[in-house]
């Protein structure tokens, strides 16, 4: 009898590097993209402000956590800048264990930052520890459902499911170029779907 989670691993494979060349392509046909996308600030603001103002978040500023650009994901940086000039706090994940879902801690850009793994950039471990109430995810692809399409350890997956069972309030959106829209994306039992994805163009929510 064939197995569900093997046959959306290679599904999910196949996917990945067709969506990885897709991506490759855009980001190099698109050098104003990041500029655009910063340009949709005050989307990602009035999400975290109707975060703040619900009544059941405390009083607490939203935190708008986003992550260091590696390879030919769309850079959020110009959009993290904006929002930290506006007065946002703002915070970058920091890569876990496998297994584990990410930590965060704060970060705006110019601030220093430490190697971390899988050649990666992450906030220094003396920064203040933060939990996002906004998490603006990478990814190789995404759906007009919002399922989205990561590079399979599932560290946002855990991270998102892991603030909502603890009662977090949080909107989690991708963020990706236009062009990585797909017809489906292959999804299994751990997945967790976004509340929307930005593009250079604006939000994309879910149909």
């Amino acid at each position: 009898m064939p197995d569900p989670l093997n046959n959306h691993a290679a599904e999910k494979a196949a996917l990945r590097k067709h969506a990885s060349k897709t991506r490759a392509t855009l980001a190099a046909n698109d050098a104003d993209a990041a500029g655009r996308l910063a340009a949709q600030a005050g989307i990602v603001a009035e999400i975290a402000i109707s975060l703040s103002d619900s009544p059941d978040s405390g009083g607490g500023a939203s935190v708008i956590a986003a992550y260091l650009p590696i390879r030919s994901e769309l850079s959020p940086l110009p959009l993290i800048k904006a929002l930290a000039a506006d007065g946002f706090s703002t915070a970058m994940p920091v890569t876990p264990v496998l297994g584990k879902p990410l930590l965060f801690r704060a970060w705006a850009p110019g601030e220093p930052l430490d190697n971390g793994p899988y050649n990666t950039k992450q906030p220094r471990s003396e920064a203040a520890e933060m939990i996002p109430s906004v998490i603006l995810a990478p990814m190789l692809a995404f759906d007009s459902s919002c399922w989205r399409l990561g590079y399979g350890g599932g560290f946002y997956d855990r991270t998102f499911s892991g603030l909502l069972a603890a009662g977090r309030h949080l909107v989690a959106l991708g963020i990706a170029y236009d062009g990585q829209l797909v017809d489906k994306v292959p999804t299994g039992p751990y997945d967790m779907r976004l509340d929307g994805v930005l593009t250079p163009s604006g939000l994309r929510s879910a149909v």
